[in-house]
């Protein structure tokens, strides 16, 4: 279980805003796990901090009596070019604990790491990106129609390496409305039983409205969005 609700909230982390600014918005989404419903809501928010600037804060919460996680970026945003500045994970539930306190700087690009195991210093490329902005840059290439998107992240002591590809497009029925959203597949090892989709709407600059992390035949979450407050619906963005 806390592998599958890491996986699938590392997924739906991935809100997605417009290229030329970001706009604030608040997202709640609901958590059903081989399609019951459970207790647990997570919360996603974007905000500026220094608006002229171009700094911005993002925030993942999820607060229940099973779990609790608070994923938080500070960023400085410039045109489709996110630059992190800080990024700390912390998260408590089903026996596990995880806690990162990661500082990014650029001359040279690297991350300064505080976590249970100590310190770690490691160089990072120029386009490396942490988890909760990981998308923000996917929004801009999806936004011009293609179909592909690779990134590398850092997380905690690693490096992570991520390829998304638009295998399709559906409406999705969610407590929030109707959304016609593009269908986005996480590419893993040909091996890999594992499989994580999301559905992210164009109308809604491409944010999240769906996700699904399949771990086994029997075990598999979904998060499905029960309220957005953000951009006004817009009809100008591809299908």
């Amino acid at each position: 279980m806390p592998r599958l609700l890491a996986s699938i909230m590392l997924v739906f982390s991935c809100a997605i805003t417009q290229a030329q600014g970001l706009e604030p918005f608040s997202v709640q989404y609901r958590l059903y796990v081989s399609k019951i419903p459970t207790t647990i809501k997570a919360d996603l928010s974007l905000a500026a901090v220094k608006a002229h600037e171009d700094i911005y804060e993002m925030k993942l919460a999820i607060d229940s009596l099973l779990v609790s996680n608070l994923e938080h970026s500070t960023f400085r945003w410039n045109d489709c070019q996110p630059k992190t500045q800080t990024y700390v994970h912390n998260f408590r539930g089903f026996g596990k604990r995880r806690r990162y306190d990661m500082t990014f700087s650029w001359d040279p690009p690297a991350v300064h790491n505080e976590g249970p195991r100590g310190i770690k210093d490691y160089a990072i490329s120029e386009d490396t990106l942490d988890d909760l902005t990981l998308l923000l840059k996917a929004r801009c290439v999806l936004s011009t129609g293609d179909k592909e998107f690779r990134a590398e992240s850092a997380y905690g002591r690693k490096l992570r390496s991520h390829r998304m590809q638009v295998i399709g497009a559906e409406l999705v029925d969610t407590p929030a409305g109707e959304m016609n959203a593009l269908v986005v597949q996480k590419i893993r090892e040909d091996d890999s039983e594992r499989e994580t989709f999301f559905w992210v709407a164009p109308a809604l600059d491409y944010m999240v409205v769906k996700a699904k992390h399949v771990e086994n035949a029997a075990l598999f979450g979904e998060l499905i969005m029960r309220s957005y407050s953000g951009p006004s619906m817009r009809t100008d963005q591809p299908q």
